[in-house]
């Protein structure tokens, strides 16, 4: 979850302006992301769009009970500029930029402000207006995040545990960590984190059902911390993240035994039938034979050199009137073998 909003005032400014018909900032926000305020805002290019030098990101801080209205000689005169995008880093195309700013919470001051601006600034030096701007008073009680993470892979399941987080960022306790946000990134780390619990988590584990075999997967959780006098978690500001799980489903768990086993000799063969298996991950059986009913496993003969596809089996290197024991296994395509089946024995009719 996380917590933001902006307050929106037009900032008129003596300056020549670049007409905001040819480029356009129509909303700035800004959002706190843990120990990071970030700002957004969208970039409308049009074909009078000029070529821009630079933009200029602006910030006051303030006290939490400073007047919301500023004129743009007050905030131009007391703000500093924390970045600047340069004409070769700003999109060519309408796009949505993103910039953060990190946030001293252990040294800054409690009941601050921060109040943000940006200014376009075009190739021959003119500056446009003021954005609007974008106001938030950040939560120092921030939680730090949980740690620890572990998976227990089961066949249908990845359990993913924690350790609770045990203090603030700005260094006070206990920890303001009402609930818990998880989120998972597929493959490498190029790609996005996607919050996998549709309602915060009270407890320290989350299970994942959606998963598959042989998929790496990178775990985060992120703490959310109450705002003062709000116990809603909907208005939680989420604390930074974990440092990461890296896990891999691997299959390590076999079928299930083949059974029954139905066993019959006509014409001087054996036949065996059994149902195929359940799991969608069978490829194939090994059958097994022996003729001392007391042989070790490893004694066995296994009679299809390659995994036999059918869920029956015809024997016909036997001899009649001699009495042959069986075995079946099941195989998945992770090569996990299940237990042998029941013994099944017969003897061969001419």
């Amino acid at each position: 979850m996380i917590f933001g909003f902006s307050a929106c005032g037009k900032i008129g400014d003596p300056l020549p302006p670049i007409p905001r018909a040819s480029l356009v900032i129509d909303e700035l926000g800004v959002i706190q992301q843990g120990t990071q305020l970030v700002l957004r805002f969208p970039l409308v290019r049009t074909q009078r769009s000029p070529r821009l030098q630079r933009i200029d990101v602006y910030r006051l801080i303030e006290a939490a009970g400073d007047p919301l209205g500023v004129t743009q000689e007050s905030f131009s005169g007391m703000a500093t500029i924390i970045d600047t995008i340069t004409g070769n880093q700003i999109p060519a195309k309408s796009s949505i930029i993103t910039k953060k700013d990190e946030i001293d919470f252990k040294n800054g001051a409690r009941n601050t402000r921060y109040r943000y601006a940006v200014r376009l600034v075009a190739a021959s030096g003119t500056a446009a207006d003021f954005s609007n701007y974008a106001v938030i008073t950040p939560l120092f009680d921030l939680a730090l995040p949980p740690s620890g993470l572990q998976a227990k892979q089961r066949e249908a399941e990845i359990e993913i545990t924690w350790t609770a987080s045990v203090a603030n960022v700005n260094g006070t306790t206990p920890a303001n960590a009402a609930a818990y946000n998880i989120y998972r990134r597929v493959g490498d780390s190029n790609n996005p984190l996607i919050r996998l619990n549709a309602e915060p988590l009270p407890g320290l584990r989350f299970v994942d059902r959606n998963f598959q075999f042989g998929a790496k997967y990178e775990y985060v959780v992120r703490a959310l911390s109450l705002l003062p006098g709000d116990a809603s978690l909907n208005n939680a500001v989420e604390s930074n993240e974990s440092a990461p799980l890296t896990h891999i489903a691997k299959d390590t768990f076999p079928p299930s035994t083949p059974a029954p086993i139905t066993i019959a000799s006509i014409g001087g063969m054996v036949s065996l039938y059994w149902p195929l298996n359940p799991e969608s991950d069978v490829v194939g059986y090994n059958i097994y034979r022996t003729e001392d009913e007391n042989a070790p496993p490893d004694k066995w003969i296994k009679l299809s050199p390659q995994l036999h596809k059918t869920a029956s089996f015809r024997d016909d290197k036997v001899q009649v009137g001699k009495q042959y024991f069986y075995q079946i296994t099941a195989v998945d395509s992770y090569g996990n073998e299940s237990a042998r089946s029941e013994t099944k024995s017969e003897i061969v009719n001419p």
